[in-house]
């Protein structure tokens, strides 16, 4: 073999290996979708939602209501299951829903998940969110839905405190 066939042999390799190495991580980040037409409709989301624990309920006026939700404890670099349950008939208008997770006032990368849609109509997406080195740090989930009357955008707010032990959040 010789020495130019060596370097295209490893360069291919690194490449693959890149590849593979984010298809790992984000494998909905690696799709041909087609971006929906239009802009999104920005939604208010009631002031006083809770996104950890419980959820809030969000209405979308034309559309109907969502319980979106994540679990009381959110720890950085473990899964959590974000879920979004369309309430009454309004899971029959919806195509899409997507959300993508903004650190406020720090670039903490790409943090968008595809929620995958289950037979009972709910939506639920394994997210994982990265490390913060401060105790507490804002988050908004910027939660996308797309659905047969247009697409949506909810800006949710919600904290991660690492100072806090586990269950106590």
């Amino acid at each position: 073999m010789s020495m130019k066939q060596a370097k295209w042999l490893v360069a291919t390799l690194l490449v693959l290996g890149v590849l593979t190495y984010l298809w790992g991580r984000a494998p909905g980040k690696l799709t041909t979708d087609t971006p929906v037409s239009g802009s999104l409709t920005e939604v208010a989301v009631p002031t006083d939602c809770e996104l950890k624990g419980e959820g809030c309920e969000v209405a979308i006026e034309g559309l109907g209501s969502f319980l979106v939700s994540l679990p009381e404890t959110v720890v950085p670099l473990e899964k959590a299951v974000f879920r979004v349950v369309p309430q009454g008939e309004t899971g029959k208008a919806v195509g899409e829903i997507r959300v993508d997770f903004k650190m406020v006032g720090m670039d903490m990368g790409i943090n968008a998940y595809r929620l995958d849609r289950l037979a009972d109509g709910q939506y639920r997406a394994e997210v994982i969110l990265p490390v913060c080195t401060t105790d507490r740090s804002d988050w908004l989930a910027n939660l996308s839905i797309r659905s047969t009357e247009g697409a949506y955008l909810l800006r949710l707010p919600f904290q991660v405190d690492r100072s806090r032990p586990s269950g106590d959040d």
